[in-house]
């Protein structure tokens, strides 16, 4: 397939790499100087000790036609985007943002685009405008936002590396929960505290206000099964001890979070249920006052 791929971040360049090896990949990034490095040094991949160099396409400015486009900005980049897709012509388009925000922004959208949801497994940290450090093997699994005939494009996303596959499902929104319950607990606990995923499990302390910010995201979501979904975050914290969580490595950088994308959604849904979350709060003004301090510190 020929893929367009939007975005020069940590997913957008894992991406590019691994769909490169069976695709026409083309990738889109906001910086003039990001896509030149790209085409005179290709992506270089790291996955434990072994190093891959892929060979891609890049530009500046979403254009053309594709069999698929992928759109791998955060959440708070999002709106740019839409306005840049709403002047192609009609296409396949799919989303890859952490948190469920986008949902709303995508029901509202006007478009004749055939819409995609996917989420995104895998942990992978940006090192350089071309390298990026895949941390932690997973999956993404994606779905029909807007019913549109998946059969071929499914076949097409099969032909990826062992490593990166791209898997179908109908159930895309328990997905996309269950992983927004491992974001709200994981992410904004080690963005305040400064601390690495695995210390959220070995601090008594640490692991109680986990289990608060847990409890109020499954209520909120009306969630069952909370043994298991408790479990399920307790484990990806145990997969991913030695990361820096992406809202950690944001605050560390002075970079803008995925706070709105993450807590924010669970906010807006909580005042519309007129429930409280006096944590979730608690964790999202926190957040803000460090984006606007722009912190660059880390130990």
């Amino acid at each position: 397939m020929k893929i367009g791929i939007i975005g020069g971040g940590a997913i957008g360049l894992l991406c590019a790499s691994y769909l490169s090896q069976h695709h026409e990949i083309t990738l889109f990034t906001r910086r003039k100087e990001q896509a030149e490095e790209i085409r005179a040094l290709g992506i270089e991949r790291m996955t434990g000790r072994e190093t891959c160099k892929t060979v891609v396409d890049a530009q500046t400015g979403v254009k053309g036609l594709f069999d698929l486009l992928i759109v791998t900005v955060k959440y708070h980049q999002l709106q740019g985007v839409l306005d840049e897709l709403s002047a192609l012509p009609r296409q396949k388009i799919l989303f890859l943002q952490n948190g469920m925000a986008h949902l709303m922004d995508l029901k509202k959208w006007n478009t004749p685009h055939s819409l995609y949801i996917g989420v995104v497994e895998h942990g992978a940290m940006k090192v350089s405008d071309h390298a990026v450090n895949h941390t932690g093997i997973g999956v993404i699994k994606w779905g029909a936002f807007l019913h549109e005939d998946i059969a071929e494009m499914s076949d097409e996303l099969k032909k990826t590396a062992a490593h990166f596959q791209m898997i179908y499902t109908d159930e895309w929104k328990k997905v996309l929960e269950e992983k927004l319950l491992v974001n709200v607990c994981i992410n904004p606990l080690t963005a305040l505290l400064h601390v690495k995923n695995g210390e959220l499990m070995s601090n008594p302390s640490y692991e109680h206000m986990m289990k608060c910010a847990f409890e109020e995201a499954v209520s909120i979501l009306g969630l069952s099964e909370k043994e298991r979904l408790w479990a399920h975050v307790m484990s990806i914290c145990h997969q991913t001890a030695g990361n820096q969580s992406s809202m950690l490595q944001d605050i560390v950088k002075g970079r803008q979070t995925e706070r709105e994308a993450i807590v924010g959604y669970l906010l807006k849904n909580a005042q519309a249920q007129e429930m409280a979350a006096p944590y979730l709060t608690f964790f999202n003004r926190s957040l803000e006052v460090l984006e606007k301090k722009q912190t660059k510190s880390f130990e």
